[in-house]
């Protein structure tokens, strides 16, 4: 007894490793409380404003170093008109390139605020747009600044022609973000709701034949069907995250499938977040290009949701700071949200698409460094795109690309679901990625048609 007593003892801390495993919970990441106030940040000392969207907007710089700007004014313009703008008045200190939130290298416009009065309307806009213009239309939401609708045909910067946008099929609205920790259109839906049916009604005269929806918290349904049922269907979301995830959620409202190898445009079909509408009122009634941007904070030991609204191109600890908050407080500043967000390696990075920043107090670590898959099958049983992630990775990690291939790791949302629930805090989504986006990015078209099939 001594001995096997002795043995206990020696491989007790493995053996609470072990059973912690299974006592892991699955609950996901939500707000407990938020503050109903949309805080505005004051002006930054200066701004970045990255010029490259990979798959999105590539701008050319319309400024050079030493220019004076102001708010307002465009500092880069794609060929076919899409523009970014100074979000601050101030000199251009250079041109150089910085990491974004997206974790890519760009070219960057950098902006020393100097205090001075920025464009007014009258400056930056020829009065408002006729809405039963669609070309007129587009050609100001382009001139905005308001981009994510039209990002196919703005990606396009190089030589020769331009690929013109599909007919469009679907319009989806999103008043409720996909991560349950992100608050921004829920709130401007409950307090732009003018603005947002001015929208929604001319969406629908630009657009009278085809259906657009606009979804929204279960707990408010009734109150935006009473507001908004006449120019779009309403649809309630679940709280829960796995109701939410993007693709799934478009999957459901059209009845098809949309292949993640694909955009939504390229099919005819808009994803919207609710801002960048209310945005669209703003440019089209010539109030205001896209300057600023609302973005929730929340974390793992707040007790309570912060939304702000700040000029574009603020950094992390400008934001962060407007609050009294540090990003040194923290082991993590991830921007986006818990499941999507992307970790910062440094609060000097500008924001500027991002809605969220998501504050993590203590990092969880596996028992085992080493974090080996113990095919429990917890990762696989929670895929919303019923993908055998525990097969997939383990090929993925050892190199057998060619065998995960037949597994189809292409239909990966990258929703973090599976990363959420491994008791072993597996990179399972960063092996996914890393496979899908670098490793195999001549051969997705393959992928795609072998899935068409």
């Amino acid at each position: 007894m001594r001995g096997l007593s002795l043995t206990l003892r020696t491989h007790e801390p493995a053996m609470q490793g072990f059973f912690k495993l299974f006592s892991n919970k699955s609950e996901l990441p939500t707000v407990p409380d938020f503050d109903p106030v949309i805080r505005q940040v004051e002006e930054p000392d200066r701004v970045v404003i990255p010029l490259d969207y990979p798959g999105r907007i590539h701008y050319l710089p319309t400024v050079q170093a030493g220019d004076s700007v102001r708010r307002g004014q465009v500092i880069g313009r794609s060929r076919l008109g899409n523009c970014a703008f100074a979000s601050i008045s101030g000199k251009v200190k250079e041109i150089t390139t910085t990491w974004t939130t997206h974790s890519v290298h760009s070219p960057a416009v950098v902006i020393e605020n100097d205090g001075k009065q920025g464009l007014t309307p009258e400056e930056m806009f020829d009065g408002p747009v006729t809405v039963g213009d669609p070309y007129s239309a587009l050609a100001r939401i382009r001139s905005a600044g308001v981009n994510p609708p039209w990002r196919l045909s703005g990606r396009d910067y190089g030589d020769g022609q331009i690929e013109g946008l599909p007919r469009i099929k679907a319009v989806i609205i999103k008043g409720i973000h996909e991560e349950p920790t992100i608050l921004t259109a829920q709130l401007l839906l409950e307090q732009r709701a003018d603005t947002l049916s001015e929208g929604l009604r001319i969406g629908r005269s630009l657009l009278p034949d085809v259906p657009i929806w606009l979804t929204v918290p279960e707990h408010l349904h009734s109150w935006a069907q009473s507001r908004f049922s006449e120019w779009v269907e309403v649809v309630a979301v679940p709280t829960h995250y796995t109701a939410r995830i993007e693709r799934e959620l478009v999957a459901r409202l059209l009845g098809q499938r949309i292949l993640n190898t694909e955009s939504f445009i390229s099919q005819g079909i808009i994803v919207q977040d609710l801002e960048y509408l209310l945005a669209t009122v703003d440019a089209l009634q010539g109030t205001s290009p896209f300057l600023q941007k609302c973005l929730t904070i929340s974390g793992t030991n707040q007790d309570k949701a912060i939304t702000v609204r700040f000029p574009l191109g603020s950094s992390v600890r400008h934001i962060l700071g407007s609050q009294g908050l540090k990003a040194s407080d923290y082991k993590r500043t991830v921007v986006g949200g818990p499941m999507t967000g992307v970790a910062q390696y440094s609060d000097l990075t500008p924001v500027t698409y991002k809605s969220g920043i998501f504050l993590i107090a203590e990092d969880l670590s596996p028992f085992d460094p080493v974090a080996p898959c113990i095919f429990c099958g917890r990762c696989t049983r929670v895929c919303p795109a019923g993908i055998q992630v525990h097969l997939v990775n383990r090929m993925i990690e050892f190199g057998e690309l060619e065998a995960a291939k037949d597994l189809h790791p292409e239909a990966c949302h990258e929703c973090g679901l599976c990363a959420h629930v491994c008791p072993a805090q597996r990179p399972i989504v960063q092996l996914l990625h890393f496979c899908n986006h670098e490793v195999t990015q001549a051969e997705r078209y393959n992928w795609n048609e072998k899935a068409k099939k």
